[in-house]
């Protein structure tokens, strides 16, 4: 299957780095994913005295490999400061700074934390005493001297164009190793060519990560970005991982007519359109996408009750769903569609009502497929509270994620 999903490109991790290898630092990058000999890597790395070791996770089964890569890199370099990122420790930095091996937490974003946190330890590595540079270095959470949380500025990400961040060092890792999307059996990559979304969601952590700002790379950086991974790389067919990549229309048919312009054979797809978006966008501009090599587009569509989308804070109505999908059936790009079941007050009949939208959408759209996810809470998301007032218990140590099962637990469906 094209969806098929292997190992993407953490292009976050590329990011944060970004910054610190334009600087000079010497910044080495392990994928525990694909990396069959990260264990010897990390062991190499850590001879080497590092200034610190950087983790990622997000709220799950990663937290648990996060959590044995921190044992060991105490165990043999027991002064080294060890920083968690990610989304889990954003959304809950008390709870991941109450383990004793964890040293610091980034809150947000990276890109520009890292490097004045890289500065800020240079100045005093030993985070036993008191250190008064890092209150300097807003979006962070780290333990003082008394072993005190303390919870700095927080790093404020207004919208705006991203073209001023550095590129990404693509070098640190082997790019052979990961996959995009498979349209057509070659090789392929994710790029991100904006962060955020300007909607409101109450399920969607990006609210809450984002507060709703935009921003975005320019089209011209955006091509720039592709000409550069197609001359390095040979790779020509690309998966745009933006959480909602037509906010701005105009982007939209600038990076499609540069790529009919720029570039031949490219095939491309995304993560995130919504429907009222392409019932908004001509037709003019769909045939173009479609010639620029368009392949696939993301849907979240969530249910098929328009009480559930009006809970869920979708500001959509299904008939826009229903019109866009028709609109769509006339390009030979292939939709998929995603929803979400088991959302908090959610009925026999909302079910029925998804399911027959959903069979619906396929029937009148040969290039329709629909996914269906279970509805996990998570911590601040609008949702959270009504999801535990209908019974979500959600556990209360970092090892608790850990070993909660995102596809196991259910909600019980009240009539």
């Amino acid at each position: 299957s094209w969806d098929y999903l292997g190992a993407r490109l953490p292009e976050s991790l590329l990011g944060v780095a970004a910054k610190p290898v334009k600087e000079g630092y010497d910044v080495c990058l392990i994928d525990q994913r694909v990396d069959d000999n990260w264990e010897e890597n990390l062991n190499t790395s850590l001879k080497q005295d590092p200034l610190l070791v950087c983790i990622t996770s997000m709220t799950g089964p990663q937290i648990s490999y996060a959590l044995k890569i921190t044992a060991m890199v105490k165990e043999k370099n027991k002064k080294t400061p060890i920083v968690w990122g990610g989304l889990h420790p954003t959304m809950q930095p008390h709870q991941t700074l109450k383990e004793k091996d964890i040293d610091l937490i980034v809150i947000g974003e990276g890109d520009e934390t890292l490097i004045e946190l890289i500065k800020a330890l240079e100045k005093k590595a030993e985070l036993s005493e008191k250190n008064k540079e890092l209150m300097n270095v807003h979006g962070i959470m780290f333990k003082d001297a008394q072993g005190k949380m303390v919870m700095t500025e927080p790093r404020v990400m207004e919208s705006g164009c991203m073209d001023g961040l550095p590129d990404l060092p693509y070098h640190l890792l082997n790019i052979k190793k990961y996959y995009g999307a498979d349209y057509r059996n070659k090789p392929s990559i994710t790029l991100v060519t904006s962060k955020g979304c300007p909607f409101r969601c109450n399920f969607c952590i990006d609210p809450a990560v984002f507060k709703q700002k935009w921003r975005w790379y320019s089209a011209t950086r955006v091509l720039d970005k592709m000409e550069y991974i197609m001359k390095a790389y040979g790779i020509k067919d690309f998966y745009f991982q933006d959480d909602n990549f037509a906010t701005n229309l105009k982007r939209v048919r600038e990076i499609a007519e540069g790529i009919i312009s720029r570039f031949e054979d490219v095939a491309w797809g995304t993560l995130g359109i919504r429907a009222d978006t392409l019932c908004k966008i001509d037709e003019e501009l769909l045939a173009l996408m479609e010639k620029s090599g368009c392949k696939n587009i993301d849907v979240g569509l969530e249910s098929g009750s328009q009480k559930i989308l009006d809970l869920m804070q979708k500001d959509e109505i299904v008939e826009d769903y229903i019109k866009a999908n028709r609109k769509m059936a006339k390009y030979n790009i292939l939709m998929k569609y995603t929803f979400v079941i088991g959302y908090p007050t959610e009925t026999e009949e909302d079910l029925q009502k998804t399911k027959k939208l959903a069979l619906q959408l396929m029937n009148e759209n040969k290039n329709a497929y629909c996914i269906f996810f279970t509805f996990c809470p998570y911590f601040g998301t609008k949702v959270w509270d009504l999801a535990i007032r209908h019974g979500f218990k959600p556990p209360e140590t970092l090892e608790g994620w850990a070993n909660f099962d995102f596809d196991g637990w259910y909600v019980v469906i009240e009539d």
